[in-house]
């Protein structure tokens, strides 16, 4: 962290974010308009006109949003889909990863074992985290507007991890050459406590401090805009602040006073995106595709309510002599001359509740197919113990659906997340000491590589259909060869196949022993054998008797 100064320099770069944050804010206002009609549909609560009513109503949502909804198909579906993911692609109660040493050490044993340990620490701070709570309204926002972002922070005191979800339409994005996301700029609306509890009072300038003295003005927000991005001009063999690979600013905008420059080694932002919009750095949602039977499906249920109002409070044609002399309470007793001959009666209701029910059944099939809630509600069907081929079954019909957005999940979100996570922990010397083999030279010194990760929970098993996940059906084709022929199977190398399920299903580490362990033992075995082997010969001299059993012995042998 450096100190800001109000230099020259200082206050042209201060320009120069703010003019950049302005301009991607710009990029992104056409999309802020569409992400607040799918949120009334979908995530009330995530829209930008609830955002706005909540800032300034002291944190109360927008009521108004909630009464124009009459279907919750949408919403209900989107909760599925999240719900779904979250149980099954990232389940807090089961090893979803494991962590597996870039290639070119894939075959070295205690690259491979170090690994899988950092693996197994990484997966219990993700579960002393907020992680899984936040990945479920990241789920949440993927679903709803195709762009969902969550920063990955060390915790308290830099211990653990700490993870936090930023709401659509409060950042603008832009992505480089390769269409990832490297750039985030947002606005925080802070009151001058917080400003103050944030930076310090070294860092708080004193237009902000003069503010905590008048009781109003304390607690109103003040803007800040904090900028995450690439340094384009940085000595990477220096790790200060100024130099890191990416740089972070917060600004205080009305001031445009630089509060606080740091850095980081990784890009702290996992932002994805449920499937590329063009050249655009935002994403298309599902929301999308079910929008128009959304909005229809909301206008036939007012429209059936409607119906079943006026089938309980009908309306009424009657005689204009009579008019106020009709009582409409239950019971009511009205009197009438039926020598006029008109009498009341009710009038217009005739229409067909029938026909809106199959027409609005019709929208949210529609909605929930547009959110996968088929797929995943046959899969809640199952115990939670379930295999990957169970689920496989499930999944063969959907597997060309959504298998390109679970793509997307793990190399934008998942990847992402855990490589800044094994990052962190590496930093905080929370992981185990890694053994000589994992240590790389270059021109900037030492470095441990990030690690590849592999995906083992149900859906990334039962989608990807790898060799492992299909190693029990090879062994079932094989087994009428087996029978009449013990020798097919020698060309499996036995040694490599146990301890790959063992870390495919990631199990511990410790549950595997090392290659010096297993020779131990294999040579203890041999030992004991030429010991057997030894003792039974002995014993068969005894039985033949002297030197005579001896040559009998040595001509059985021979």
């Amino acid at each position: 962290m450096t100190q800001a100064t109000d230099t020259a320099g200082t206050k042209a770069r201060v320009d120069e974010i703010l003019s950049h944050g302005a301009a991607l804010d710009a990029r992104r206002a056409p999309w802020d308009a569409l992400w607040d009609e799918l949120a009334a549909v979908v995530h009330p609560r995530r829209g930008l006109t609830s955002s706005r009513s909540a800032a300034h109503t002291g944190g109360l949502p927008d009521r108004t949003r909630m009464a124009e909804s009459f279907d919750g198909t949408a919403m209900r579906a989107n909760r599925t889909l999240a719900n779904g993911q979250a149980a099954r692609i990232t389940p807090m109660g089961a090893r979803w990863f494991a962590l597996r040493p870039p290639d070119e050490l894939a075959e070295e044993p205690s690259a491979v074992a170090w690994y899988q340990k950092c693996g197994e620490v990484l997966a219990r701070k993700l579960s002393a985290s907020n992680f899984y709570n936040r990945a479920h309204e990241h789920y949440l926002d993927r679903g709803a507007f195709g762009t969902a972002a969550l920063e990955v922070l060390p915790g308290k005191h830099n211990r653990g991890l700490h993870f936090r979800s930023y709401p659509i339409g409060t950042y603008s994005v832009a992505h480089d050459e390769r269409d990832e996301v490297d750039t985030i700029t947002r606005l925080l609306h802070l009151t001058p406590k917080q400003i103050l509890q944030m930076f310090g009072e070294k860092d708080t300038p004193a237009c902000v401090l003069k503010k905590l003295e008048d009781p109003a003005a304390a607690l109103a927000p003040l803007e800040i805009r904090h900028t995450i991005r690439p340094r384009l001009k940085r000595d990477p063999r220096r790790s200060n602040a100024r130099n890191k690979a990416y740089e972070s600013t917060y600004i205080l905008c009305a001031e445009r006073h630089l509060l606080r420059e740091e850095g980081f080694d990784e890009f702290p932002v996992a932002v994805s995106r449920w499937e590329l919009w063009g050249d655009s750095p935002y994403g298309w949602a599902p929301s999308y595709l079910a929008l128009p039977e959304a909005t229809q499906a909301n206008f036939i249920e007012q429209m059936k309510d409607t119906l079943l109002e006026i089938s309980a409070f009908p309306r009424v044609l009657y005689p204009a002599n009579i008019k106020g002399d009709i009582d409409f309470r239950a019971l009511g007793l009205t009197c009438y001359d039926p020598s006029n001959g008109h009498e009341p009666r009710e009038w217009l209701t005739n229409g067909r509740y029938d026909i809106a029910k199959d027409g609005a059944a019709d929208k949210r099939r529609a909605i929930e197919e547009a959110f996968y809630v088929p797929l995943f509600s046959a899969i809640s069907q199952l115990d939670r113990t379930a295999t990957a081929t169970e689920v496989r079954a499930i999944v063969t019909e959907s597997r060309e659906l959504f298998h390109p957005i679970f793509a997307n999940l793990t190399r934008e979100f998942q990847g992402p997340v855990l490589k800044r996570a094994f990052a962190i922990l590496l930093r905080q010397g929370e992981l185990p000491p890694p053994p000589p083999a994992v240590l790389g030279e270059d021109s900037l010194g030492t470095f441990i590589a990030e690690p590849s990760v592999e995906y083992t929970s149900i859906m990334a098993l039962a989608l990807e259909q790898t060799q492992i996940a299909n190693f029990s059906e090879c062994l079932g084709v094989l087994a009428p060869i087996i029978q009449t022929d013990p020798g097919a199977l020698d060309f499996l190398n036995t040694d490599a196949i146990g301890p790959a399920f063992f870390r495919y299903k990631g199990l511990p580490e410790q549950f595997i022993r090392s290659a010096e362990e297993i020779a131990e033992i294999r040579e203890g075995w041999a030992q004991a054998a030429e010991m057997q082997a030894a003792a039974q010969a002995t014993g068969a001299v005894k039985n033949l008797g002297g030197a005579q059993g001896i040559q009998e012995l040595a001509g059985l042998v021979g």
